[in-house]
């Protein structure tokens, strides 16, 4: 894990990468949940795929990459939520490298970044039969709403957990969370 450096993306110029490293992401975590076609649809712009909360951002706040030799091996995307409460909007590593410290890395990075902005509250969702429901309950997440995903008409139970992260104030987590 010591040779994993967690760092802000570089925007366009690792557009591609970051693609690459969600879509291995997806084949591997859901495969058992949609379709080859339904995952691939996502990725070549064929099908659109909608989360229940997604109407609750109110602003991207920059994605941190996890790196190693260089290579991009997984990222975490950060943005505020109308609530004023932190989200963990996207969290994924390459398949190769989970369960080697690199999902660690990015979370204990991603709560630092929101905890230097003054939020209070994290949330992050994610689909009811995913591993990923583990991963956050591992890290003491309690589910606060269930909502859904839905691919081109494949409707999949979602799970939004919470997490608190501050015990200080939360009246100026809006004004001090910057867009990167």
């Amino acid at each position: 894990m010591s040779d994993v450096a967690v760092g802000w993306s570089e925007g366009a110029a690792e557009r591609e990468a970051r693609v690459e490293v969600i879509r291995a992401a997806w084949r591997s975590a859901y495969s058992h949940i949609f379709t080859r076609a339904e995952i691939d649809g996502i990725f070549d712009g064929t099908l659109e795929g909608h989360g229940s909360w997604v109407t609750a951002r109110l602003a991207p706040a920059g994605t941190l990459a996890a790196r190693r030799g260089g290579r991009l091996i997984g990222l975490a995307s950060l943005g505020l939520l109308r609530t004023g409460d932190a989200e963990l909007a996207a969290f994924y590593v390459l398949p190769e490298e989970q369960g080697r410290g690199v999902g660690r890395a990015l979370w204990d990075r991603s709560i630092a970044e929101f905890r230097a902005r003054s939020c209070a509250r994290m949330q992050v969702w994610t689909l009811a039969r995913a591993g990923a429901c583990r991963f956050y309950e591992a890290r003491g997440c309690t589910s606060f709403e269930e909502g859904s995903f839905t691919v081109a008409g494949h409707r999949e139970p979602a799970v939004g957990y919470a997490l608190v992260i501050s015990d200080g104030p939360a009246s100026t987590r809006l004004t001090s969370m910057s867009a990167r």
